[in-house]
């Protein structure tokens, strides 16, 4: 009798050890690949699985799911995990289960068109272009900003941004709202009233021409300069980069065939600035603006030799021979 009690007390030893070495080695022992995957807000500890390995980031999805029935995983958090390569069940679902996710990168570059806003949101975030439209069109909002739905592209700056990939829009224009409320201070505001702009939406829309003119950052200012004393004087702008946002083009082509598109976009045809930005600008392009420079210009064209710096002029005569010169070095060179 004592014979078989040690017996099964020897078996049970042995069960006990088999299943703490078992727990052991389902919760300690590394079980995930290097990646990434993103997890929707509606998702389940199912859909989790599935994309873990769809993605090649566990080991053993039996070992993994074993574990997740033990730690019970009820919820998960949308967002985008990184995994490092070697996480245990135990740290890799400890992961998800305080919804420890990633940041995105993502970034405005001055040369998105406002139609292409929503669209590039919707899919860089869980949230669609539909939601990203009803956040930043929230009248409310951009009434704050004395914005519209024209204007729209001036609630960003062109810059690079890190946020988690299931932020909600509402939560994300909200953040650039504050950011634009705290970069319109007492001082620039004084700056813009003493230049002559009605609102903080007109120096950015110039803002975002003068951008696009000055290849050479150091020049915003002259060629701000320029901008401003033509519509004091009530002269068209003649912005060659406000044609080609009418007709959708980015490059730096020439301006041919296109100076009569009848767009209120058009510098060449209407009088004043354009309706909205063509394009998000950095705050050092409102900056220049609201620090013009100060001179007698009213002209200005890229130089000859192709440095990218310009030759200003104030009367249309000097502007022409400039413009001639600069023509003549494109068709040396086969530019059209």
């Amino acid at each position: 009798m004592k014979i078989i009690k040690k017996y099964f007390t020897a078996i049970f030893l042995v069960l006990v050890l088999f299943t703490v070495l078992s727990v052991i080695y389902l919760y300690t022992s590394p079980n995930s690949l290097k990646g990434e995957i993103y997890i929707k807000s509606s998702d389940n500890s199912d859909s989790l699985v599935a994309q873990l390995k769809k993605n090649n980031c566990i080991k053993s999805e039996f070992t993994f799911k074993l574990a997740l029935k033990i730690l019970k995983l009820k919820k998960t958090y949308g967002g985008m995990y990184k995994i490092d390569e070697g996480l245990s069940n135990y740290e890799l679902i400890k992961i998800f289960k305080t919804g420890r996710q990633s940041d995105i990168s993502f970034r405005f570059g001055s040369n998105i068109f406002s139609n292409e806003l929503f669209g590039m949101l919707g899919n860089k975030f869980e949230a669609d272009s539909v939601e990203f439209a009803n956040a930043i069109l929230n009248s409310n909002k951009l009434e704050a900003l004395g914005l519209d739905s024209q204007s729209c592209l001036a609630l960003f700056w062109a810059d690079t941004y890190f946020f988690p990939w299931s932020s909600k829009p509402e939560k994300l224009v909200d953040f650039f709202v504050n950011d634009q409320q705290l970069f319109w201070n007492t001082e620039r505001m004084q700056k813009l009233a003493e230049s002559g702009f009605k609102n903080t939406k007109d120096v950015y829309i110039l803002a975002s021409i003068v951008e696009k003119e000055a290849v050479k950052k150091v020049e915003m200012p002259a060629i701000a300069g320029v901008y401003i004393n033509r519509l004091k004087k009530g002269m068209l702008l003649q912005a060659d980069p406000t044609v080609k946002y009418a007709n959708g083009i980015r490059n730096m082509s020439r301006v041919r065939g296109i100076l009569d598109t009848n767009s209120l976009y058009n510098t060449y045809i209407f009088k004043g600035l354009p309706p909205g930005p063509i394009g998000t600008c950095t705050k050092a392009a409102i900056d220049s603006v609201l620090n013009f420079k100060k001179h007698n210009f009213l002209y200005f064209c890229a130089k000859d030799d192709f440095s990218n710096y310009h030759n200003f002029a104030e009367t249309f005569a000097q502007h022409r021979l400039y413009a001639a010169r600069y023509r003549e070095a494109l068709n040396k060179k086969g530019i059209k």
